[in-house]
């Protein structure tokens, strides 16, 4: 992990840290409601979470094969990712927290959109988000050799969306959501859809995320590292600039 990274989610999960005590402080002083619980519930799992994302080292195995494995590194940052996920959904989930922050939202607002509305709060700038972008969408273009795949049209090369869409993303849920974002991509070859919100919120969603557990993208180990390092700091980035929004609104 990139030292950088592993200072970001420190102070990050400082800064949640900070609010939760306000919160606390605040709720204290009087007769606490349960809005008031909501928001320091959740700002307390997101720094204890970020904590857990800061602090991973390294992961242990108990067999030479997978102490070995060259995919080590992408499964450790993995689970990362998975750690600083839970503190992201820790905010988004709760409107306790997310009206703070946002309070335009309509009652069963999506997840997906309760994401970007985060990621619109944090302030990361246009030009990093663009760059994030065309990082992720290159990996998506990249061609592949695939023994098996009877859904090629013959028309051009398989290319690694082709495969996510098509071989690990199930019917049903290429009728909706991200899924479709996902089709419409794949058919028209054109990412713009697919902005970092979506991206972000895909690897945690099972469209790309078992293809990334259970083939590493079906590449080298250093495009699926790409991918999920790529992902780690944008969201770290997100993560910061919410914190900070957060101790003003707090």
């Amino acid at each position: 992990m990139d030292a950088n990274l592993t200072l970001t989610l420190r102070r990050t999960a400082n800064l949640l840290h900070r609010c939760a005590y306000s919160a606390k402080s605040r709720a204290i002083a009087g007769r606490p409601s349960p809005l008031e619980i909501e928001r320091v519930v959740g700002l307390g799992i997101a720094s204890d979470w970020l904590n857990w994302a800061q602090a991973l080292k390294s992961m242990a195995y108990s067999d030479r094969k997978h102490s070995k494995s060259k995919r080590r590194y992408g499964l450790q940052e993995l689970t990362r990712f998975t750690f600083m996920w839970t503190a992201t959904n820790a905010l988004f989930a709760r409107p306790a927290v997310l009206n703070l922050l946002d309070s335009s939202l309509k009652a069963g607002a999506s997840e997906l959109d309760r994401f970007r509305a985060l990621l619109r709060v944090s302030g990361l700038p246009p030009a990093d988000a663009s760059a994030f972008e065309t990082k992720l969408h290159t990996l998506l273009d990249t061609e592949m050799q695939v023994e098996q795949f009877p859904w090629a049209s013959g028309a051009g090369p398989v290319r690694t969306l082709d495969v996510i869409y098509h071989k690990y993303t199930v019917a049903t849920e290429q009728a909706r959501g991200v899924g479709k974002k996902l089709g419409h991509a794949v058919t028209n070859r054109n990412y713009s859809g697919l902005d970092l919100a979506t991206l972000i919120y895909a690897t945690r969603n099972w469209n790309v995320h078992g293809v990334l557990i259970t083939t590493s993208f079906r590449g080298p180990e250093q495009k699926f590292n790409l991918w999920i390092d790529t992902v780690n700091t944008a969201l770290a980035k997100v993560l910061l600039g919410v914190a900070m929004a957060l101790q003003k609104a707090v």
